[in-house]
């Protein structure tokens, strides 16, 4: 039986399945610079339903922007969201996007490209 490990924000932290429930092959732990995404946060998620946007690509897209909004929300220009709460990211969402953002689940994977991890944030438009 898989145990469920839950982050001080109330989010579930698996590291060994993703978000389709299948296990995790390369795990953080083993692998810090190259692994597979793990689901951080699951919501009211449905299969083909919503949206996704990469954390790392929302910066890049607009870095003035990003950081604006990170400011609003958590008084800083952090790019890192493993420890924010998924509620405080569905405001950031929102902010950045000038649209009512419903989060629906949250993964967290590696950018193969530099071994940063980065944040895939699955979300409705309400």
């Amino acid at each position: 039986m898989e145990s469920i490990l839950i982050d001080h924000n109330g989010c579930y932290v698996s590291g060994i399945t993703n978000l389709a429930g299948e296990i995790v092959e390369r795990t953080k732990g083993e692998y810090p610079y190259n692994y597979d995404a793990f689901l951080i946060w699951k919501g009211n998620y449905i299969k083909g339903k919503s949206d996704v946007v990469y954390s790392d690509r929302l910066m890049q897209w607009d870095y003035k922007k990003f950081n604006k909004c990170c400011n609003e929300i958590w008084d800083n220009e952090g790019q890192y969201f493993s420890n924010r709460n998924p509620k405080d990211i569905e405001k950031f969402l929102s902010l950045y996007w000038d649209k009512e953002i419903v989060l629906t689940a949250i993964e967290e994977c590696c950018n193969v490209s530099n071994g940063y991890p980065i944040w895939i944030f699955y979300y409705e438009i309400k």
